[in-house]
């Protein structure tokens, strides 16, 4: 029998259930293949940071050769970092009802495709001297981070998250603005690389929810 007192405290879960909206258009199977893509790039990514630091201890038509074999590896990691990117767009959206992604995201597919672009047309002439190409490429980097901390700052307004969702969010916040400073440009690394271990993990508590109900 309930008590019948007005000052005691609800009964009712704190998190009502609307909360969580039923996500057409979704599968648990689906989110769990981009949490696994997104495992792979970040892994994929941190060997290729490892390879280019090998470069660079190596001679020079070693390194030459070693990074002519990671060109299309690279290529084709960006285009699935962006692929990834707007997945998590569609599904935020759906999931959190988030506003205001749309124009950092796509800033930051645009810019990382410039980037990219700028590697393939200049290659060996990006920074073998502070000349107008290697500028125009840490320009563009520091574009990159302004857009990554600009995403970082929209995630942090996200309502009622997943935890994952906002260590990224930081994560993204901080990294971009190592990125912009230049001076940190390669320790911006880490964080950025954390930020994709935080997506797969978005990724595979969205597909964890999808599988709930079935297991009721």
């Amino acid at each position: 029998m309930q008590p019948d007192n007005p000052y005691s405290a609800p009964q009712a879960d704190l998190l009502d259930a609307t909360r969580t909206p039923r996500l057409q258009g979704w599968s648990a199977r689906q989110l769990q293949v981009l949490g696994w893509l997104a495992l792979v790039l970040v892994l994929t990514n941190a060997l290729m940071f490892g390879l280019l630091v090998a470069s660079g201890l190596l001679e020079e038509g070693e390194a030459q050769l070693l990074l002519a074999y990671t060109d299309w590896l690279n290529l084709a990691l960006v285009l699935l970092g962006c692929y990834l990117l707007l997945r998590f767009k569609a599904f935020a959206e759906a999931r959190f009802a988030a506003r205001g992604l749309g124009v950092p995201i796509w800033a930051l597919v645009a810019v990382t495709l410039l980037l990219e672009a700028l590697d393939a047309l200049f290659g060996e002439r990006l920074f073998a001297a502070l000349d107008w190409p290697t500028a125009s490429y840490i320009g563009v980097l520091c574009l990159m981070g302004a857009c990554t901390a600009w995403l970082g700052v929209r995630l942090l307004k996200v309502d009622y998250p997943y935890p994952a969702l906002r260590v990224m969010a930081w994560l993204d916040l901080v990294g971009g603005l190592m990125l912009v400073s230049v001076l940190l440009m390669l320790v911006a690394v880490l964080p950025l690389l954390g930020a994709g271990v935080a997506l797969m993990l978005v990724f595979f508590k969205g597909a964890a929810e999808l599988q709930e109900p079935a297991a009721h």
